[in-house]
């Protein structure tokens, strides 16, 4: 039998074994705990950032449409806001400020699409200033636009750094944003563009973490050149050169004179009917049957020589200016009058080709 004695010894051998178990499960319990909290920390900065991030993404493409509807409404107006007064006398139609076109007038005009929003994805409002420059009104005047975020552009999560949302939403603009930064309150900054914050006077400054989009000089310049399928009018002011061949399907009108380089010969084969060129005396031809014919129907004209007067203004052929034939025409004498004594001889001629 084991005595009371033995007993008592056997489970104080055992008692340090159960604490060292007992230690090493406490201290698993808490490495796993401490593991467990840094993944869930982890995970929960990155949902964060993934959620800052699609509102970045998302205000930065909602800045683009209004963008390219802003430059769009310079395209059709420019002309008209380059020579309008400052004072606010000048009134475009559907807009009750044309400096300020709001997002609704823009959409009114089919500019953006119907429900396009106010605001971005953060809650900002989204607002447009147009903005001039040099010799204002005049056709030389510059023009510029500014679209941004009437409030700071705070993350939609987290703990509010907007500075953070800032640099997201540059890169989301990819090269086409800016902002107005702490370290630079009074500029509005970009990789593209740098203008006074407020950028007009009789305007607000825009406030630290407030981002802005630009229509710049170099693209509204741009703007004024003829396009393909252009329907706009563009007024040209200058001389136009054009190398190539000028179609229109319909007429083609000239409030000055019509100068026409190339020249021909009558009778001589022309390459397509219809085509008009300039003879080389200064006639008109035109290729009918394809060949060169006097556009004036008088052929190559006629001329009468007086044996004592010789050619004189008032018998030379109108069509050389003197008292001959155009080339490729002959001249046949259908006339024959007077005698050398006295008035003279007067012998006329029509130049037939």
């Amino acid at each position: 039998m084991i005595s009371c004695s033995m007993w008592a010894e056997r489970i104080g051998a055992l008692r340090p074994r159960q604490s060292r178990s007992q230690g090493f499960a406490l201290l698993e319990l808490i490495v796993a705990a401490l593991i467990s909290t840094l993944v869930a920390v982890w995970l929960a900065n990155t949902w964060v950032n993934q959620v800052n991030d699609a509102v970045a993404q998302s205000s930065a493409s909602l800045m683009r449409t209004a963008k390219t509807a802003v430059l769009h409404y310079l395209t059709q107006h420019g002309s008209a806001i380059r020579q309008a007064d400052g004072d606010g006398s000048f009134n475009l139609p559907g807009y009750s400020n044309w400096e300020k076109p709001t997002i609704g007038e823009l959409v009114s005009e089919s500019l953006l699409p119907a429900g396009f929003p106010d605001h971005v994805a953060s809650g900002a409002g989204l607002a447009v200033q147009i903005l001039r420059s040099g010799t204002c009104p005049s056709l030389a005047c510059k023009l510029e636009a500014l679209i941004f975020t009437q409030d700071v552009l705070m993350p939609k999560t987290g703990s509010g750094d907007y500075a953070s949302m800032q640099a997201q939403w540059t890169l989301a603009a990819r090269g086409e944003g800016g902002a107005v930064l702490a370290t630079q309150p009074n500029r509005i900054l970009g990789a593209s563009f740098n203008f006074p914050n407020p950028p007009v006077s009789e305007m607000a400054a825009l406030p630290i973490g407030a981002v802005v989009m630009a229509v710049t000089v170099e693209q509204t310049q741009a703007m004024d050149f003829l396009k393909v399928k252009d329907e706009r009018d563009p007024q040209f002011q200058g001389t136009l050169s054009v190398k190539g061949a000028v179609a229109t399907e319909q007429g083609l009108r000239a409030e000055g004179f019509l100068w026409l380089g190339q020249r021909a010969f009558a009778n001589a084969s022309c390459a397509e009917d219809g085509l008009v060129a300039r003879e080389h005396y200064g006639g008109l031809l035109v290729c009918r049957g394809m060949r060169w014919v006097s556009a004036g129907g008088i052929g190559g004209g006629g001329f009468s020589v007086n044996s004592l007067a010789g050619c004189t203004m008032d018998t030379m052929n109108p069509v050389t200016g003197a008292c001959t034939c155009p080339t490729s025409y002959t001249a046949v004498r259908i006339a024959d009058s007077g005698v050398d004594a006295g008035s003279g001889r007067t012998r006329g001629y029509l130049c037939v080709g």
